[in-house]
C-alpha cells in the first residue's frame, strides 16, 4: 500500500479524482442511505474516509462517528469541513489491529473504495479478517469495491473473488450495484441535460436496474459469521 507521503501528494489538491460532488457519487451515496433505511446507529467508523463527505453524509445516522485516512492532508481538510466528526490520520493495516479501537462497539463500519490498493493477497485477507474484528457482534459493514478485474494500473476485484474473501468472515446480507457503467452514447447525452436533479434521478434508476456484470462499483452490506461474533480470547 502506498505510504502517507506517496497519498499525501495525491490530496496536494482537494478533490484529487474529482468525483466528490458528481452526479455518479450522489447515485453511490443515495443507493447506501436507501439500503440503511430508517436504521439509526451508537457508533459508525469509516475506515479510509479521505476528506470526509460521505462520512459526514452518514453521520446523520449515528450519535458517535470516527473516521480515519492514511492521508494526513485529507483529514486536516475533513476536520475543517465537518468538526462534529472524530477525523484521525491512520492506515488501514494499523487502525484494525489497535487495541481501543478493537474495544467501542461499532454498530456501522464503513470500508468504502479502499480495499483495491492493497497490494498483496496476504494484506486483503488480513485487512477483512481483522476489520471482522472489529464492531459489536450485530454491527452491519458496508464495503464499496471496484469489480472490473486486474487492468494494467491496478489488479481490481471481481465480483465473485471479492464475495469469497468476504464469505470467511462475513455473512453478506445484501450485493447491489453502486455505480453502474453508461454507454458512451447515452453519456454524452446526458451531458447536454441542464438539470442536474433529471441526470441524477436518471443514473440512479439505471444504476439500480443493473446486474452485477453492469456494474464498475458494487457496494456489499455484510454481517459477521457467528464464529467472528464470539469474543476472544
Amino acid at each position: 500500500m502506498r505510504s502517507q507521503e506517496d497519498w499525501n501528494k495525491w490530496y496536494a489538491q482537494p478533490n484529487p479524482w474529482g468525483t466528490e460532488g458528481s452526479d455518479k457519487d450522489w447515485v453511490r451515496t443515495e443507493i447506501l442511505l436507501d439500503r440503511l433505511g430508517q436504521a439509526y446507529f451508537d457508533y459508525t467508523l469509516d475506515i479510509g474516509c479521505g476528506e470526509g463527505a460521505m462520512t459526514n453524509v452518514v453521520s446523520a445516522l449515528s450519535r458517535r462517528t470516527m473516521a480515519f485516512d492514511i492521508s494526513s492532508l485529507a483529514i486536516e481538510r475533513a476536520r475543517s469541513r465537518f468538526p462534529g466528526i472524530d477525523f484521525s490520520q491512520g492506515e488501514l493495516l494499523e487502525v484494525i489491529t489497535r487495541p481501543d479501537i478493537r474495544a467501542i462497539p461499532f454498530s456501522l463500519i464503513l470500508v468504502s473504495e479502499v480495499l483495491y490498493y492493497l497490494q498483496t493477497d496476504e494484506e486483503r485477507r488480513a485487512a477483512i479478517a481483522g476489520i471482522a474484528q472489529l464492531g459489536a457482534p450485530a454491527c452491519i459493514y458496508y464495503f464499496s469495491v471496484i469489480v472490473t478485474g486486474a487492468s494494467k494500473y491496478r489488479r481490481y476485484f471481481t465480483h465473485d473473488e471479492f464475495m469469497g474473501l468476504l464469505s470467511v468472515h462475513f455473512n453478506v446480507i445484501d450485493g447491489f450495484a453502486s455505480v453502474a457503467e453508461v454507454p458512451t452514447a447515452l453519456d454524452l447525452f446526458l451531458r447536454l441535460v441542464p438539470s442536474r436533479r433529471t441526470r441524477r434521478r436518471f443514473l440512479r434508476a439505471w444504476t439500480t436496474s443493473r446486474e452485477t456484470a453492469g456494474s464498475r462499483h458494487m457496494g456489499y452490506l455484510a454481517v459477521k459469521r457467528c464464529t467472528d461474533s464470539l469474543p476472544n480470547h
